[in-house]
């Protein structure tokens, strides 16, 4: 007679850390800083307006990455990284250029920093990664 099958047990599934990206897109705090630099940018621009965007755009583009890093905070870190991305990619569109060619360190440095926050949400946002 042929004995019993040995009752199998189960095998818990690896757990799947978070990669370093994901740690940092799932935050706000990056949205949230790239918003309080551009805030902090406005006295720049008023007192000298070459290389940086116009006085109004300026604390609607804070006001926009403000939302996203909210986006995300409030658990819905894909659309955050999607809306931050999107309106990073519009300043730089919009005032890159302008940074680069004024030669100006203040302006450079906050397109920098955009541009940072564009590469890292982007590459968050177009592999999907909060859905693994």
């Amino acid at each position: 007679m042929a004995s019993p099958p040995a009752p199998q047990t189960a095998v818990a599934a690896p757990l799947k850390t978070p990669s370093l990206l994901s740690q940092v897109v799932e935050t706000p705090y990056t949205p949230w800083t790239t918003s309080a630099l551009l805030l902090g940018a406005v006295p720049f621009c008023v007192k000298n307006a070459a290389g940086f965007p116009h006085l109004v755009q300026l604390p609607l583009f804070s006001l926009i990455f403000g939302v996203g890093g909210y986006m995300t905070q409030s658990g819905d870190a894909l659309n955050g990284s999607g809306t931050t991305t999107a309106w990073s990619l519009t300043y730089l569109f919009l005032h890159g250029k302008k940074a680069l060619i004024s030669k100006r360190p203040v302006p450079i440095a906050l397109a920098s920093v955009v541009a940072a926050q564009a590469a890292t949400f982007g590459y968050y946002y177009s592999n999907g990664e909060s859905q693994d």
